[in-house]
């Protein structure tokens, strides 16, 4: 029982997050948008604040219930501490390569970078379980990054988020979430060394 509190506790201060954000007063907003110019002009801390802010309430509600699934998903990965530490360099990994990789991008919010990473991340973990659905879930969300990079049609989401799909930072999430497994394999002693045990 407190393992499975454990592995919510995460996922809940990451929704609390982009809650506290939404309803935080423009002025602060605008302090933590991702905004392209003001990061290369020395306000670094926006290539992790930015994914925290949402458009309107659609893509507040549709970023948070997608937390959920990832956790029903992958909760057997995840304690409080590696989450938001995943959650972290995600978010960094994600926002600089939308500076660096896609300089058309001047403004991005939501957690969908990131909650891209999050996915590859846990499908990685299961294909090294030995799980098929890990090949399928990491397959899957390749062929949705590469059919947005080549034209798919994003206007149902734009409509209903009030805002151009930020199909780059989906690219940049996933090659994130493709990375941090490899990172911690190097660093972090071997695939047995996970988020679960933090």
């Amino acid at each position: 029982m407190f393992e499975k509190v454990s592995s919510a506790l995460g996922p809940l201060i990451l929704i609390g997050l982009a809650v506290l954000a939404f309803f935080s007063p423009d002025n602060i907003r605008e302090l933590l948008i991702y905004d392209r110019g003001r990061i290369l002009s020395g306000e670094f801390w926006r290539l992790l604040t930015g994914h925290f802010l949402h458009t309107n309430l659609n893509h507040l509600l549709l970023n948070c219930a997608a937390v959920a699934v990832l956790w029903v998903l992958h909760s057997d990965y995840y304690r409080a501490l590696g989450y938001l530490l995943l959650v972290v360099l995600l978010a960094l990994l994600t926002g600089a390569g939308l500076l660096f990789f896609s300089p058309s991008v001047s403004w991005y919010v939501g957690l969908s970078g990131l909650l891209h990473g999050l996915i590859v991340w846990g499908g990685i973990h299961d294909i090294q379980r030995g799980w098929m659905t890990g090949y399928l879930i990491v397959l899957g969300t390749a062929g949705k990054v590469a059919w947005e990079q080549f034209g798919g049609d994003t206007s149902a989401a734009a409509a209903l988020i009030g805002a151009p799909v930020a199909i780059d930072a989906h690219l940049w999430g996933a090659v994130a979430g493709a990375l941090v497994p490899g990172l911690w394999l190097v660093f972090g002693g071997g695939w047995r060394r996970s988020v679960r045990q933090y």
